[in-house]
């Protein structure tokens, strides 16, 4: 009885960690160039999407051009003017609420 109770336990433990990345994007870090030297920073180029979005509170462990993350992030639509060259785009600024490494 006690080896049928394992098992039981042991699929829902697999069951609610499989559902934690469903509401998670994917996404790349692009590497701009330092603000100071009319770069834009680090942003998140989102799958599927054309746009850049520039994250306020991305950690420094994942500031690394081309790292494929999986996002979670609240905008309210708020961002600023970049230089990325040859033209100037408006960057939507994004609050982070989860970040993880894209290991797929």
């Amino acid at each position: 009885m006690r080896k049928y109770i394992f098992f039981a336990v042991v699929i829902a433990v697999i069951a609610v960690a499989c559902k934690q990345d469903r509401n998670l994007v994917k996404a790349t870090v692009v590497d701009t160039g330092d603000i100071a030297l009319n770069g834009c920073g680090y942003l998140l180029k989102i799958e599927g999407e054309d746009r850049l979005m520039r994250p306020s509170n991305l950690p420094t462990a994942y500031m690394h051009d081309g790292y494929k993350v999986k996002v979670k992030y609240d905008s309210d639509g708020g961002g600023e003017v970049c230089a990325i060259y040859p033209k100037y785009d408006f960057i939507e600024i994004i609050q982070l609420t989860v970040i993880k490494p894209d290991l797929n």
